[in-house]
């Protein structure tokens, strides 16, 4: 009689051959099918991280940008209320000539789920705003930072400890690995974080003036604002900001010119942006045979 699916999954060597041909989410879907692969798969936390290791990128961030990304932008729109200007923007060559790499994948930073170069959330076209640090800009427009009470921040610091081999922050937005949804997460922190713990001079100028000399403040383009802790505390005047999608410390705020000089000419062929290759039939099929992420029609949208 022939092995049931169930008989093969139980074999450890079988199941990882089985892992390397599947998507992290078709593997969670397997292990939630029955009891029997809930045990084999899902019930210990160290197999399942050893299995999805394996797994292929489901090629769902690079529909997603084929999809979702229009490439023929607006231009100029003319109306009762006056004109609205919409620049073409930058097309990734390289997108019209790729496939998802799925068996080229590697964990996102976060979450841990397998994706592609061609997969990832990254800047795929050179800013024209400022450097690739996630804390700078060419406006000086304060964004992605974070300030915390010396209580707080001691207990991060020692949070942080020994997860990464730079003490300071050294994020790259066109190099770091992080898949759309966790990318969802992290603007959805820092526009929370910015909402709840900080304050505009524009917008509040009683409470500038009031907590002025009490609590951090930092440039924000041509206004100052002013930075309270996640606890409510306020923050001391020294403390150094942190990065609020690594969390690690910056450098001091007297050295972000030079940093901004430093980081403004990094080379565009450094391996972080898409290259043209005009001949599309040189990659390879896509070997995953799963169920590929399909984005809503507009019409689905609409329901």
């Amino acid at each position: 009689m022939a092995p049931l699916l169930l008989d093969l999954i139980g074999q450890y060597p079988v199941l990882t051959t089985i892992s390397k041909y599947l998507s992290t989410l078709d593997l969670f879907h397997l292990g939630l099918t029955c009891r029997r692969s809930h045990a084999y798969i899902l019930s210990s936390a160290k197999v399942f991280e050893v299995l999805r290791r394996n797994c292929l990128c489901d090629g769902r961030g690079l529909l997603r940008r084929q999809n979702v990304w229009n490439y023929s932008r607006y231009s100029y729109i003319w109306g009762p209320n006056g004109r609205k200007i919409h620049q073409d923007e930058e097309i990734e060559v390289k997108l019209f000539a790729t496939r998802c790499d799925e068996a080229g994948a590697l964990p996102c930073l976060k979450c841990g789920i397998n994706i592609c170069e061609e997969c990832r959330e990254c800047l795929r076209v050179p800013s024209r705003t400022g450097t690739r640090r996630p804390h700078l800009n060419k406006p000086w427009q304060n964004e992605n930072l974070i300030c915390l009470c010396d209580v707080c921040d001691a207990r991060l610091e020692e949070q942080l400890s020994g997860q990464f081999l730079n003490e300071l922050c050294d994020c790259d937005t066109a190099k770091r690995w992080i898949c759309l949804k966790c990318t969802k997460e992290q603007d959805k922190e820092t526009g929370e974080y910015y909402k709840k713990h900080t304050v505009a001079e524009v917008h509040d100028y009683d409470r500038y003036l009031e907590d002025y000399d009490a609590t951090k403040v930092m440039m924000d383009h041509q206004f100052d604002i002013l930075f309270y802790c996640t606890c409510g505390a306020f923050v001391p005047k020294e403390a150094r900001p942190r990065c609020i999608w690594c969390k690690r410390k910056h450098r001091p705020e007297g050295e972000w010119s030079r940093e901004m000089e430093e980081t403004s000419n990094m080379p565009i062929d450094d391996g972080s942006y898409p290259i043209f290759v005009p001949n599309a039939t040189s990659y390879p099929t896509l070997a995953y045979n799963g169920p590929i992420y399909q984005v809503p029609s507009r019409s689905d949208k609409t329901l």
